[in-house]
């Protein structure tokens, strides 16, 4: 008997399916193509050829050549890497004596803003610029801040660039507003500085490609994009080097030890090349069915509003992000699932941690009757007009249910 309640997954932006094609074109590196590709014999070869194949396709999808990409094991690493290596690489050409500044956003990823921390405790100065009330992080303000910089360098005749690194993200992952970073990147370099954008949120789901965003480095996770976890990459421009995170062996052209994850990076090329196949197309229609369900539910309920920048061209096309007005997020979510949804307050890699959004606060929404009931609801591409009628559905009264128990306590 087919269920007359079907369990819709609107939580997207956290992971993803992995596709069927991924699945199975990572299969033989999972069982009979098991070979390290640091040896010398047969075995071994194939999985290197493998392994050369992914890294070559996964690259042509960003517009990449293949010697640019490096393979890790998600964003995150990602992300750490290129901070703390291009601090590494900053204090390398200047010197002790050169200050060392790190400069992102207010709206990044934790794993971003985390290792940013981490980096102010090891005596690097670090810049969070604000945003504006859709998540745009402002042109103007990046121009100030390394203005100023450049000008306290001259002061203390200090030879050196105002920062070691920019570093904003593509898309955010909570609203999923889109940034400028083509004219931000070029703003850090007229400044001397490399520019790094955590493109996690993005890639597989808007067109990415490395030349046109002008960037020196770029993070992503193959989970994002309907591949496999555990594993990601990260971009670094040609001429453009950092040193190792992780020591060790000479995998990766020595840029990252550890055997290879063969059957993973097979699952990313593919799942990405599929990603990007008709994006322009897939997208456009993905962002009517969520501007459509976002009209729904701000009709269907008073007191929701939505967040990011209401523009298709400036917002992922699956992320709905809203506020509710004396909601609390979690319990939403909670009575969501009951009700059949998957869905997010949040970023799922912020669990566990009480008060609003970081992201949300960002954008000048203090009332905590407000910043407490934000809601996201990320969606597939292969999303229905019966998908979101029921979406529309059970939303609104999942939120009425919630403020009226809100408001028992």
């Amino acid at each position: 008997m087919e269920d007359a309640t079907p369990y819709l997954y609107a939580d997207n932006a956290a992971t993803t399916p992995l596709s069927p094609r991924a699945l199975e074109a990572m299969m033989p590196y999972l069982t009979s193509m098991f070979g390290n590709p640091s040896g010398i014999h047969r075995v071994a070869r194939d999985a290197a050829l493998a392994l050369d194949d992914a890294r070559a396709r996964a690259a042509r999808c960003l517009g990449a050549a293949a010697h640019e990409l490096y393979f890790t094991s998600g964003g995150s690493e990602s992300d750490a890497w290129i901070l703390r290596g291009a601090v590494a690489r900053f204090r390398d050409r200047f010197g002790a004596d050169a200050p060392v500044r790190l400069i992102t956003s207010a709206i990044e990823h934790h794993a971003i803003l985390h290792t940013a921390e981490a980096l102010e405790r090891e005596g690097v100065a670090v810049t969070y610029l604000p945003v504006d009330g859709e998540g745009h992080v402002r042109t103007d303000d990046l121009e100030q801040e390394l203005a100023a910089a450049d000008a306290e360098n001259r002061a203390r005749g200090v030879d050196a660039p105002p920062a070691a690194l920019v570093s904003i993200m593509l898309a955010n992952n909570e609203v999923g507003t889109i940034e400028d970073v083509a004219a931000l990147a070029a703003i850090a370099h007229a400044h001397r500085v490399p520019f790094h954008t955590d493109a996690v949120q993005a890639v597989g789901h808007i067109p990415v490609d490395v030349a046109a965003l002008g960037v020196d480095a770029l993070s992503l996770s193959g989970h994002k994009f309907h591949g496999p976890r555990g594993i990601g990459a990260l971009y670094l421009r040609e001429g453009f080097s950092i040193p190792p995170l992780i020591r060790g062996g000479a995998q990766e052209r020595g840029m990252r030890a550890g055997t290879e994850n063969v059957a993973g990076a097979v699952g990313l090329a593919t799942a990405l090349e599929e990603a990007t196949a008709q994006l322009a197309e897939r997208g456009e229609c993905l962002a009517a069915l969520r501007d459509e369900l976002v009209r729904r539910i701000v009709d269907a309920v008073p007191d929701v509003r939505p967040t990011g920048d209401p523009d298709p061209a400036r917002r992922l096309p699956g992320i709905a992000s809203f506020v509710c007005h004396n909601v609390d997020g979690e319990l939403l979510v909670v009575l969501l699932d009951r009700d059949g949804v998957a869905a997010a307050t949040g970023s799922a890699c912020s669990t566990g941690e009480t008060g609003p959004s970081h992201v949300i606060a960002a954008l000048g929404i203090a009332d905590p009757r407000w910043a407490q009931g934000s809601l996201r609801l990320s969606l597939a591409d292969d999303v229905t007009a019966d998908d979101i009628a029921l979406l529309a559905e059970r939303v609104p009264a999942a939120i009425r249910r919630a403020r009226n128990l809100s408001a028992m306590v």
